[in-house]
């Protein structure tokens, strides 16, 4: 993967990568990044790349060890498991308020962030954009929901769930079968039904859930 950065969106072009790196397990949870690696390969100086791993260790998704570090983050099968079981919960009611605050804009926005992608070749290095997609569908909806203290406690599971989501999606046919269980969830809310609409998304999260417990060597 060419990695050099022209442009002078840097910190966010910086994040991308280390993210896609770690999505494709070009790094592998546990191993350590190779700023100065990374720096050749990017062409940019350090400090830029430490804005980024703070950022991603913000998420979660690596550990910075002081004088050692950056890691990619490991996960347990019991955190996954619970992580994903609180998810369901919580998303279903976030998808049920949305509904009943549906308005066009917000459909626009959820059709929008299924196009982009709903043509796309499941292969690895499209896996990314599927992951941004799936992101924003569910951003989405938690800024529909109206419900601040539920927002705040789906963030605090989101800083959990950023990592899980990075391994949930290589694993086969997962990214593929997320976006088909998200056009099923929008169709559901179009026809302005709440509690089939939070039912649709507690059983997308189930059949992630599913897979990732079925598939948890490649998860750790």
């Amino acid at each position: 993967m060419n990695k050099h950065i022209v442009n002078t969106n840097l910190r966010e072009q910086l994040y991308d990568i280390i993210k896609n790196m770690i999505v494709v397990r070009e790094v592998k949870p546990g191993e350590k990044i190779n700023e100065e690696r990374l720096a050749r390969e990017t062409g940019v100086s350090r400090t830029p790349i430490r804005e980024a791993l703070c950022r991603l260790e913000n998420e979660k998704i690596i550990t910075i060890i002081p004088r050692k570090g950056a890691f990619v983050r490991k996960q347990s099968e019991e955190t996954i498991r619970e992580v994903l079981e609180i998810r369901e919960v919580l998303e279903g009611l976030v998808t049920r308020l949305a509904t009943m605050n549906l308005d066009e804009k917000m459909l626009m926005k959820l059709r929008k962030s299924l196009e982009k992608i709903s043509g796309v070749p499941d292969e690895d290095r499209h896996l990314m954009r599927y992951t941004q997609a799936d992101i924003q569908f569910h951003s989405i909806l938690l800024d529909a929901c109206c419900n601040r203290m539920l927002q705040t406690m789906m963030n605090t599971i989101n800083t959990h769930l950023q990592i899980i989501r990075l391994r949930t999606v290589v694993l086969p046919g997962r990214a593929r079968k997320t976006v088909q269980e998200h056009h099923e969830i929008l169709k559901v809310m179009e026809k302005g039904d709440p509690v089939e609409a939070e039912s649709m998304m507690r059983k997308h999260i189930e059949s992630v859930r599913g897979d990732a417990l079925k598939n948890i060597n490649l998860m750790l």
